[in-house]
Parts: C-alpha cells; structure tokens; sequence
C-alpha cells in the first residue's frame, strides 16, 4: 500500500469519520481496540450523514418514500422505491459503520426482518433484494440471528444451471430457449457471499464464482468483446440493485479469486477510472440518493469508490 500513501491519507481526513474508520480497520487492519479507532467509532453515531438517515426514520422504525408512478408512500413494508426505502437505508447505514447496538438502528433492523417470509425471502424471491439483505444485516452485526441465517438458507437453495441467480418473476419466461441469469442479482449474491468465510468452500458460492469467471467477469459469453451491460464497466456508488466492476472485484477479492487470469481484463477497466493522482472516479449515484446519503458528485474523485477499490486490491495482493 505504500504507493497509495498519498491516497490514504486523502481517505484519512477527519470529515468523513466512517471513511475514515473503515480505513483505518479495513484498509490499513488496525485494531478495533486501538485508541485511534476508538475515537473514530465514537464519532460516527453523531456524524451527519448518519444523523441525516436517522433523522428521516419513521418513530416506528422504517423510511417511506413516495413512489411517483403509483402516488403512494412506499416503506413501511417490504416493497421499496428509489433507493431511499427502508432495506436502502439500513444498507447505507451499515456502509457508515453503523450496527444494530445502536437503539434506532436494532429498531428498524428488527422490524425489517420481522417481516420476512417463511422461507427466507422477503418480496418475489428477488435475488438483488435478498442477497443484498443478507449483506446488510452481516455487516450490521445480525450474523447470528436465526432469520439471517434462514435467508442464507434459501440463497443457498437457489440453484440455476449457470450458476447464477434469477428472480422468479422471469424463470421460464421464454418458451424456446432458457433464461439466463441476472447480473444484477448475481452481483449482490456474490456480495453476501463475500461477507460469509464460512461458505466460501461452498459449491454455490463455487459456481457462482464460475459463472463470473467465464465471462471474465464483466463480459458476454456470446460475445466476449461486449460488457455485459453498461452497469458492470462503471463505477457506482452506494451499492443498490444494480452492479458494478467495482462490487465484482471487491467480492471476486475476497473470495481468493482476484489474481485469476479470468479477472485480468476488469482490473485494467478499473485502472482507467483513476485520476492523475490515484483516485477513483464516481461515474454514476443515483440523482434520488442524494438528500438522503450523499456520496459525492458523478464524475469526480470519490474516496468511496477508492476505498472499495483499494479493498479490492489489498485482498487480490494477499492471496498472490
């Protein structure tokens, strides 16, 4: 890392005290005891941005966001809109560092899974919703809830002959050929994956793995000169239920798969969203994230980006 130095440091600034902890424990392995990142901790519950989503939270623990093609407020349940519903907040909150010993936090968390179905699911057996979930609520600390592990249960169940994973809205949808999986809720699977060490032997974490390994990650099987869709060769933050290379390589990374010759051609993409002085490019957010967790301007330096960037790098390094 040390030719990033001067990049670390970028990150480090004190006015953003979640990038700065999770640099300071992702990127760089201090200690959660270290009097440093104690002292970080503490000021995330208080940070704006954090403030900013806790303020905007129903008293009964969820965020409503009126969708405007139905004209109705939508978040109190399942179904969500825009990226500013409740199962986004709850992402975007364990993205800052927050976790479920916060009292706002465990309220909405809790809720939020008391409405889970019985087998696992939460809405349609959307892979982007439930995978994207199962990551969420890792990283807020719910590992070891039962629900979790029912919802980890199903992605486990979910089997397709690709290796990927699809909604069930559109299994069978074509009469005369098979339906290929979705990119988009492939990538957040392989993203809950990638916060579960204990599947990653798995065989399907395995084939998931292959099936991003067989199309170089980004790229068509068909045609392997054309990305995917226009979502993987971009950088986008925060992580919704779209996709991209940023996520796949984060993910591949920690998966002990950076350093395979199939990911090659998504770490040269990814050098070409650098700047003259080692900082990643934001290329898209979405315009209605904005008020309520603001990452950054399209097109310019963003330390969120970098980060997951670096994170990406360091754990292909490691497994070299």
């Amino acid at each position: 890392m040390d030719n990033n130095a001067d990049v670390i440091n970028w990150l480090l600034e004190e006015e953003n005290p979640s990038i700065r902890y999770r640099t300071l424990t992702e990127l760089l392995d201090r200690s959660p005891d270290n009097p440093e990142v104690v002292q970080v901790r503490e000021k995330i519950p208080s940070s704006a941005a954090v403030t900013n989503i806790l303020d905007r939270m129903h008293q009964d623990g969820y965020w409503l966001f009126k969708n405007a093609s139905k004209g109705i407020y939508i978040g109190d349940g399942v179904e969500y809109s825009d990226f500013n519903t409740t199962h986004f907040c709850l992402a975007y909150l364990s993205e800052l560092g927050m976790t479920g010993e916060h009292q706002q936090v465990h309220k909405a968390a809790d809720r939020y899974l008391s409405l889970q179905q019985d087998d696992g699911d939460f809405l349609r057996h959307f892979s982007c919703l439930y995978a994207y979930n199962i990551r969420t609520f890792v990283r807020l600390g719910y590992r070891n809830d039962p629900r979790v592990q029912k919802t980890i249960d199903l992605m486990l169940r979910k089997e397709r002959p690709d290796g990927g994973y699809l909604c069930d809205m559109h299994e069978g949808k074509y009469k005369t050929k098979a339906v290929k999986s979705c990119i988009r809720g492939s990538v957040k699977a392989l993203l809950a994956f990638a916060e579960l060490p204990e599947y990653y032997q798995h065989q399907r974490c395995k084939d998931l793995v292959d099936y991003f390994l067989r199309r170089d990650c980004l790229f068509r099987t068909g045609d392997p000169s054309q990305p995917i869709n226009n979502d993987v060769i971009t950088t986008r933050f925060p992580i919704t239920w779209r996709a991209s290379m940023v996520e796949i390589l984060y993910a591949l990374s920690k998966l002990s798969y950076g350093s395979r010759k199939e990911v090659s051609r998504a770490w040269e993409l990814l050098e070409w969203k650098k700047d003259s002085q080692g900082r990643y490019i934001l290329d898209w957010t979405p315009s209605q994230v904005r008020k309520i967790f603001n990452v950054g301007k399209r097109n310019e330096p963003n330390k969120w980006v970098t980060l997951y960037a670096l994170l990406a790098v360091k754990a292909r390094d490691e497994v070299k």
